[in-house]
């Protein structure tokens, strides 16, 4: 990935999802979409993409969503600070509530719209920047 390009992982079991999540966010400039279809077989895109945002399904059976997070947060894949949106069927409390105590940032209701995606993906991406700025002007100190 070129210097100042942006890379998104996108985790869903639906190949669909995938590339409809993948094609609106891919349109944005300096942007590199990667798609995993499992969080199994995201792990060693961590590494070798280091993404600037996360987006994964969060719907049905969330102990593979679950364990993926606190892995990353604990700093065994990748970045642990990376920012991670949820795409959820349900806004639920007790699925709100699992979802930000394991380490997700934030949660949106399937179904998506693009100008959703595109707003919260952008907002996660650019606070990612500016914490990455000011641990690298912090360590320069």
């Amino acid at each position: 990935m070129a210097a100042g390009n942006v890379c998104i992982i996108i985790i869903d079991a639906s190949a669909h999802m995938r590339r409809l999540i993948g094609t609106v966010l891919g349109a944005l400039p300096g942007t590199e979409v990667v798609e995993a279809r499992s969080p199994s077989a995201a792990r060693p895109l961590m590494v070798a993409h280091q993404p600037r945002l996360v987006i994964m399904d969060w719907s049905g059976d969330h102990t593979d969503g679950v364990l993926f997070v606190h892995h990353l947060r604990r700093g065994e894949i990748g970045r642990h600070d990376v920012p991670v949106l949820a795409l959820s069927r349900t806004l639920h409390h007790a699925v709100l509530e699992q979802a930000l105590d394991v380490g997700i940032d934030e949660v949106i209701a399937k179904p998506i719209s693009a100008m959703e995606v595109i707003e919260r993906a952008t907002t996660l991406i650019e606070i990612d920047r500016r914490r990455s700025e000011r641990a690298a002007t912090d360590a320069a100190e």
